[in-house]
């Protein structure tokens, strides 16, 4: 029988880390950050809203998800003509945003319409019955009510439906997978993040005309173009970084497709956030979401994309096409041995787990699978520089 002492702490820890715990701390961060809102309107210091609508999706049964989120228009930097240093106030000032809590958001998709109220964050997150949309991309209007008899602000985003005859889905990593971070690299990492524009940030090379080639798919015996499959992003980064990370993807020419961020700081349910819980919990509520449909995807060795991925297919069976795992690091490093030897291992239970080290072998493995076709080698060698 554990001691008083570690009973004590254990109940301590148990407690600290309870969804209770999380609201109280949630709550009081909400009144604070609404005070410091109405301190700087009373002092004249106040910029205005500004309301980022980001990418959402509709599920099966036709509900579109959408996040909106309500921030001070961010304080833009001036023209330092010191290197880096513009960017790296606009991105810290991005971080440092005043979230706008406790105000009324109508979201409005076609004709269909409904409201939510910001939280401790400046979210609101809803759920809109869209019955009889079609497959493809919609646009998302999102307008508040006026705060302090001041003025309302409004953002469009865009939500998509996936098409229900789409051969797969596709669920990607972004740090390390698409987008080179290094996130193994310490200092090196947060220069990346924090110094570099969108323009300035490195893909990985040959990942864009993969993904380009798994949406055009294989030809057709009728010719006709196939259903595209829809893309769905999963990163443990901040949605602090989703404009940056969105203009990225468009100038990459990677496909469009949804995000799942992360709020970094508690929430009404969390005190602190399991980087590989989020991954977890995203990638199962879009198993849930389209139940009828497979799904590939795609991480790197750099952090537990192997395991979330292994999880994944064991709580969904048959419903993984293939896995892909971008190798970070060494072949020599113990990391990269050990999910070399596990996704053996996988393959023999019937799980298409595969440790690759480049664009060019993850493509001959989809190509084998039969998920794209002969034209989108040829596209991922010449990106890649491979003969």
């Amino acid at each position: 029988m554990p001691s008083l002492p570690r009973r004590i702490a254990s109940e301590f820890n148990d407690r600290l880390r309870s969804p209770e715990t999380a609201a109280l701390v949630a709550g009081i961060e909400g009144k604070l950050t609404k005070r410091r809102r109405d301190q700087k309107m009373e002092s004249g210091a106040f910029r205005g809203m500004e309301v980022v609508v980001y990418r959402g999706f509709v599920a099966a049964g036709d509900v579109a998800k959408v996040r909106v989120r309500v921030l001070e228009v961010p304080e833009l930097p001036g023209d330092s003509r010191i290197p880096y240093w513009d960017t790296a106030q606009s991105n810290l000032r991005r971080h440092a945003a005043l979230p706008i809590v406790g105000v009324e958001v109508e979201l409005s998709i076609g004709s269909h319409r409904t409201k939510e109220v910001t939280d401790s964050h400046g979210f609101a997150n809803f759920s809109l019955p869209v019955p009889k949309l079609r497959a493809g991309w919609h646009d998302a209007h999102a307008v508040t009510t006026p705060i302090e008899d001041g003025e309302s602000a409004a953002g469009t985003g865009q939500v998509v439906k996936p098409a229900a005859r789409a051969p797969f889905l596709v669920i990607s990593d972004i740090d390390d997978t698409i987008l080179l971070t290094g996130l193994t690299e310490g200092i090196a990492m947060v220069a990346r993040t924090v110094l570099r524009e969108a323009a300035q940030r490195k893909a990985i090379p040959g990942m864009a005309p993969l993904y380009r080639g798994l949406v055009r798919g294989l030809p057709t015996r009728s010719g006709r173009p196939r259903p595209e499959p829809t893309f769905f992003y999963v990163s443990t980064g901040s949605w602090s970084f989703y404009p940056l990370l969105h203009e990225f993807t468009d100038l990459r020419g990677f496909p469009q497709g949804p995000m799942f961020l992360t709020d970094w700081g508690p929430t009404e349910r969390y005190l602190r956030r399991s980087g590989a819980e989020h991954k977890r919990t995203a990638i199962r509520r879009l198993f849930e979401a389209y139940p009828g449909m497979s799904f590939v995807l795609v991480g790197d060795s750099g952090q537990r994309d192997p395991l979330t991925y292994e999880e994944m297919a064991r709580e969904f069976p048959g419903r993984v096409v293939l896995i892909l795992i971008r190798q970070v690091g060494g072949d020599d490093e113990d990391r990269n041995i050990a999910v070399r030897e596990r996704a053996a291992a996988l393959r023999e239970e019937g799980i298409p787990l595969h440790l690759v080290p480049d664009a060019v072998a993850a493509t001959d493995l989809a190509c084998a699978a039969g998920l794209c076709d002969s034209e989108t080698v040829t596209e991922v060698r010449e990106e890649s520089g491979a003969d």
